[in-house]
């Protein structure tokens, strides 16, 4: 498809969703006055530069990232600076940035689902239940099929998934449809009943080692038990499961050409963003609460995805676009010094102190050593991205 090696792409989209975040910072502050007294597009060395007016705009050799200069971001004794701005225009040029990065999910979204795009429908069917899970205490069947959640017609894989995870921790009614069973078989399908059954999806599924002997039920499971779950499972291996504890497969399936309206589309890319935001924050939760990785990587595992990406297709590269970008606005809100969030959240301290500002040269500090942390931080993704390709694994 590409005449040159698929990962490389990362480099074009990488510079061009920093460049609309920092654009976000720019647009902003020349609005509310701010002097910027550079744009600038990648990292040093510089290659090229223009200055217009009071604002030099350049372009540097590393082009994996971007910066906007203003003056003063923590020193107010310019009056045109950001520091001397009020607390709410500093907080929205903090956050412009990240929300343009949210914004064009949406824009993506959206066009995507107006053009015509194959669609996947069929019955979902439970092929296995782990033991223990909620499935298996609510009383769900291999064989079950999930007709609906919460009186929401399910027709696919993703439909169940987006419901599931929707309702993390909250009391959920299923829809099942189950074949009668006469003498130990299957009735046919037009003799199956529904059923309503309820469970309640689990926001921290276990994981659990494979064992001969269980002596601790809540981190150790036997080989038996696990096969039956996932028969592949072998002595040392760890068992996952899902928030309800089941494996799914998509039975008489039927493609479909679709497209959506755009009064249609607009609403149903806000709510996909939606979700993708909630998702990101519960994966954050769960490695706060249970020390686990919900799935970072670092800039080689992200070329690797987008390599494996760019060899299915071009629509699932712009859905991988969208993706990164929810994620660089996301990453740019946290509270962590040296990112925006960071940095809003000294703006946030000033109001709480009534306007008594942290000295500048504690808050420079402060953020440099989080931007010492952070590249830290990147090292070792990185590392685990370099253990893994050696490995031949793949993330998706």
């Amino acid at each position: 498809m590409f005449s040159i090696p698929t990962w490389l792409l990362v480099i074009p989209i990488l510079g061009f969703l920093v460049l609309i975040h920092e654009l976000g910072h720019f647009i902003t502050a020349k609005k509310f006055g701010i002097t910027v007294t550079e744009f600038g597009f990648g990292f040093p060395p510089k290659i090229f530069s223009i200055k217009k007016g009071e604002t030099e705009y350049s372009i540097n050799l590393i082009p994996l990232g971007g910066f906007v200069r203003m003056v003063g971001e923590e020193d107010p004794t310019d009056p045109k600076s950001f520091a001397r701005q009020s607390g709410i225009k500093r907080g929205i040029v903090l956050v412009a940035g990240s929300f343009v990065n949210l914004i064009l999910p949406v824009i993506i979204f959206t066009i995507l689902l107006i053009l015509p795009h194959d669609t996947v429908n069929g019955d979902i069917v439970i092929s296995s239940i782990a033991p223990g899970s909620p499935a298996k205490l609510a009383g769900l069947k291999p064989g079950d099929t999930i007709t609906s959640v919460n009186n929401t017609q399910i027709n696919s894989t993703q439909d169940l998934i987006s419901k599931i995870s929707k309702n993390l921790g909250k009391n959920t009614e299923f829809t099942i449809k189950r074949a009668n069973q006469i003498a130990g078989f299957s009735g046919s399908a037009e003799f199956a009943s529904l059923e309503l059954i309820q469970l309640t999806p689990r926001q921290s599924p276990p994981k659990l080692k494979v064992v001969d002997t269980v002596s601790d039920p809540k981190s150790e499971i036997s080989i038996n038990d696990a096969q039956v779950y996932i028969s592949s499972l072998k002595l040392g291996d760890v068992m996952t499961q899902g928030a309800m504890g089941i494996l799914i497969s998509t039975q008489n399936p039927k493609t479909t050409k679709t497209s959506l309206p755009i009064w249609e589309a607009v609403p149903s890319s806000i709510n996909k963003v939606f979700e993708i935001f909630t998702l990101t924050f519960s994966g954050i939760k769960t490695m706060i609460s249970n020390g686990e990785n919900p799935g970072f990587t670092g800039p080689i595992g992200i070329a690797q995805v987008t390599g494996e990406v760019a060899k299915i297709g071009v629509r699932p590269i712009f859905e991988l676009i969208a993706l990164l970008s929810i994620s660089l606005g996301i990453l740019n809100l946290l509270p962590i010094p040296a990112l925006d969030g960071g940095r809003l959240l000294f703006v946030i301290i000033e109001k709480v102190r009534r306007g008594k500002k942290i000295s500048p040269e504690k808050e420079g500090l402060i953020h440099l050593i989080g931007f010492a942390v952070l590249i830290g931080l990147v090292l070792i993704m990185s590392y685990f991205d370099i253990i893994r390709l050696i490995s031949g694994s793949s993330i998706l």
